[in-house]
């Protein structure tokens, strides 16, 4: 894998963390939502507005899940061609 595929997955992760913390917080403040008594106009927006950022999250991810699956079919076509390019290197290696 090169050096430049290794810094597209390290963004990837990083991104991918942010969300998970992100979706922590969410969560968190969302279980403060439920358990309170009562809650204001002011804290049911918030509660929609937090509801709207994991449907955008999610969206997000479904485009991320999306260009991985491009990379790997990339991948794999690459792999292929290599494989009808040079079969005796492969008989050699087997």
């Amino acid at each position: 894998m090169r050096s430049q595929d290794m810094d597209h997955l390290q963004v990837l992760r990083d991104k991918i963390g942010l969300f998970r913390e992100e979706i922590a917080d969410i969560h968190e403040l969302n279980q403060q939502f439920r358990r309170a008594i009562r809650n204001g106009a002011v804290a049911h927006v918030a509660h929609g507005r937090r509801q709207e950022r994991l449907q955008a999250i999610q969206n997000e991810l479904l485009q991320l899940a999306s260009l991985g699956k491009g990379v790997v079919s990339r991948e794999q076509t690459k792999e292929k061609r290599r494989s009808r390019l040079h079969p005796a290197k492969q008989k050699r290696a087997a």
